[in-house]
């Protein structure tokens, strides 16, 4: 799979499928002193209103992933990390009013015809980027420290890999490379799963330009909400160290 992003930032653009569908919606608020909040929301099918769940279940692009419901990915010994109960059917459990073409576009379906997919988004995830404290992953009823959910293993351009446990019960590490970001398995083999590429811009005929995107490869299509989530992290971790590596 290969997502487009609308801008050269990953933390603030929509994110696109080779079949021109926009899976996922990124924005980032400030929050001072800390370096802000980051939304992701996914796409869902609606009919009139109404959530038939994840887009990609209709449209066939790859199935859904999902953390599990009431089971979280890491331990949570010691306090520090809590439930946020209320999120899932605040937020993720209703479709945001947010409809690529507002609420004028809706269409009922005629007898015997599929319904219509209506481009609404629904809360998946957000990430609170702290300077101070640890930054916190918050999903599915989840509110977990950055430090519980990854280790550390390995070492790059910009330092030590980030590891985390997907819901396939596999293990992935996000490498800070110096050319580049990009996941590989975490095992023997290192395949390369995931990589970003970041905006080129053209030269004339010199050399064509191309937009920034995400490469997913297909047997990791069932994670990629936690691909993103994932990614949206270690893409401000690297792109920090890159440019405090530049001032000297």
């Amino acid at each position: 799979m290969r997502l487009t992003l609308s801008t050269r930032h990953p933390r603030n653009s929509t994110y696109t499928t080779e079949t021109g569908e926009v899976l996922y919606k990124v924005d980032t608020i400030r929050k001072f002193p800390d370096p802000g909040v980051t939304t992701i929301r996914k796409a869902v099918d609606t009919v009139n209103g109404v959530w038939l769940g994840d887009s990609e279940q209709l449209s066939g692009h790859r199935a859904k992933p999902t953390f599990p419901e009431g089971k979280s990915l890491v331990s949570d010994k010691g306090g520090d990390d809590h439930s946020i109960d209320g999120r899932r059917s605040a937020d993720s459990g209703f479709a945001v009013g947010d409809s690529e073409h507002g609420d004028e576009s809706r269409t009922r379906s005629s007898v015997g015809e599929m319904p219509v997919r209506e481009g609404y988004f629904a809360f998946y995830a957000q990430i609170d980027f702290r300077v101070f404290r640890s930054t916190r992953f918050q999903w599915d009823g989840h509110d977990v420290s950055v430090n519980k959910y990854f280790h550390e293993e390995g070492w790059s351009g910009y330092g030590r890999g980030r590891v985390f446990k997907a819901s396939d019960g596999k293990e992935y590490r996000w490498e800070l490379r110096t050319a580049h970001l990009e996941m590989v398995r975490n095992d023997g083999g290192r395949e390369q799963v995931a990589r970003y590429r970041e905006k080129r811009p053209g030269l004339g005929p010199l050399m064509t330009g191309r937009p920034a995107v995400l490469e997913v490869d297909p047997s990791c299509e069932p994670i990629l909400d936690e691909i993103m989530m994932t990614f949206l992290y270690c893409y401000k971790l690297r792109k920090d160290r890159e440019r405090a590596a530049r001032k000297f």
